[in-house]
């Protein structure tokens, strides 16, 4: 390996300030510090985009549970439904949209249905 960093300018000059870095302690300090940084900041995009893509995960569920309700409705009771349905848009927890799906298949009548909304918590 020598041989050939002795037999390519570039390469002996990289390994002479390594080794003039390496003996200084401050330098040193100062690089690691700047490395940890750089990890660091790596570090907390990552996390961020992992958070984000979670959230977005849990905004498309919604998004699916609330259009699965909804075409229930239309399908059920059809116009007289909209209303109920501009309601049920307004949900954003998917646990209270878990409850109303668990139960809204149940609804025999529109006043059934909008029980089943407004009782979602």
């Amino acid at each position: 390996m020598e041989k050939i960093a002795m037999g390519n300018p570039g390469i002996r000059k990289a390994l002479t300030i390594e080794q003039i870095f390496l003996k200084n302690k401050k330098e040193r300090r100062l690089y690691e510090l700047r490395e940890k940084a750089v990890r660091d900041e790596i570090s907390m995009i990552a996390g961020a985009r992992a958070e984000g893509e979670a959230k977005g995960r849990a905004e498309g569920r919604a998004e699916g549970k609330v259009d699965a309700i909804c075409t229930f409705l239309d399908a059920r009771f059809g116009d007289a439904s909209q209303g109920l349905q501009r309601k049920v848009r307004y949900i954003n927890k998917l646990e209270a949209l878990d409850k109303v799906i668990e139960k809204i298949y149940t609804a025999e009548s529109l006043d059934d249905a909008e029980a089943i909304i407004d009782n979602k918590y």
